[in-house]
């Protein structure tokens, strides 16, 4: 799942590069690009200062670093988080200390500091358990966590349940919108255990959310495919059986999870059914702005008792193309129910 950092922008200084601290350097920006996510403040301070550092350094200290900085700017609505900090003016030029104020808004995993902002921070006796010198990364708690959660953590009902909440808010708390992709939604008569999972994705996120006070914060989508698709050549009495069924089975879904869900919370929810002739929709997906997570065996993730079932999480970065495919999928005639 995902990771977050802050970086003090004076750990990219050219006078601590050698060729140790380069391949530090270079091995955190590639670790970023494949599940971290990076927080500046909205006034762009931190990043600018960022960006400034890699793209002054000569080649070839920082040719393979700049390369990095490319792929992640490329990417950057998914790769960085800006946020809103409260800082006193007097010290708004004092990038370490607006690093480590978001750092402590933001709750992210670790900062990112050169070993003289470490020194600074010990020497001022701030607490600094969760502030790597960039010449540590390679062998820091922070990459080895990275990338066992790159690598997947298992089925779920073999790890702890606290394990696997901690999996769900790394892959929510700094989204503002979730979409869920399950083609077997609404078509069985076990819609209430589809809620159930939902929902207690949905909980963590309202109460984790780092962007749950802002107003657009809490969009849900949720994409399935019909029970039947229409053909141009079916009859007119095998097209209206389709609608039927095809109704029913929204029908099934607005009740036994849209309205519980609108209930449970204050939110946009809404479903998509989609006809899907070539049968491109087949995996489950949660995805946000950051993240892509695969969820093997779908929504449904409790049995009885609220006891996880068999199912694995596992990061699918690069299958956002397919997700855009499934969503731009023609909508289902659903007809009406009678």
């Amino acid at each position: 799942m995902l990771v977050s950092a802050v970086v003090d922008p004076s750990a990219f200084d050219e006078s601590y590069f050698n060729e140790s601290y380069r391949f530090h350097a270079e091995d955190f920006l590639k670790g970023i690009e494949k599940n971290g996510l990076l927080i500046f403040d909205s006034d762009g301070r931190l990043r600018n200062a960022f960006i400034e550092k890699i793209m002054s350094l000569p080649v070839p200290v920082g040719q393979q670093l700049q390369i990095g900085l490319a792929e992640l700017l490329k990417n950057k609505s998914k790769r960085f988080v800006t946020c809103s900090v409260s800082l006193n003016d007097a010290l708004s030029d004092d990038l370490l200390k607006l690093a480590c104020c978001i750092k402590k808004t933001t709750k992210a995993d670790i900062l990112i500091a050169s070993p003289q902002s470490l020194e600074t921070l010990i020497s001022e006796e701030k607490n600094v358990e969760e502030v790597i010198p960039l010449s540590g990364y390679r062998d820091s708690d922070f990459e080895k966590y990275r990338q066992r959660y790159h690598r997947g953590l298992g089925s779920i009902d073999t790890l702890p349940k606290s394990e696997v909440k901690d999996m769900i808010i790394r892959t929510v708390r700094f989204a503002k919108c979730l979409k869920f992709y399950d083609e077997h939604i609404g078509l069985r008569s076990n819609t209430c255990h589809f809620w159930a999972g939902i929902e207690y994705i949905l909980s963590l996120w309202h109460k984790h959310g780092f962007f749950k006070s802002d107003q657009d914060f809490g969009k849900v989508k949720i994409y399935a495919c019909s029970a039947d698709c229409i053909s141009e050549t079916d009859t007119d009495s095998k097209k209206e059986r389709k609608k039927r069924q095809n109704a029913e089975q929204h029908e099934n879904i607005i009740r036994d999870i849209i309205m519980p869900l609108k209930k449970s919370f204050t939110w946009s929810v809404e479903v998509l059914i989609k006809d899907d002739p070539n049968n491109i929709f087949h995996a489950r997906y949660l995805e946000s702005e950051h993240v892509v997570v695969r969820v093997d065996r779908g929504f449904r993730l409790f049995e009885q008792g609220r006891k996880f079932r068999q199912n694995l999480f596992n990061l699918h970065m690069n299958e956002s193309i397919l997700l855009a495919r499934y969503r731009g999928l023609p909508n289902a005639d659903l007809g009406d129910v009678s």
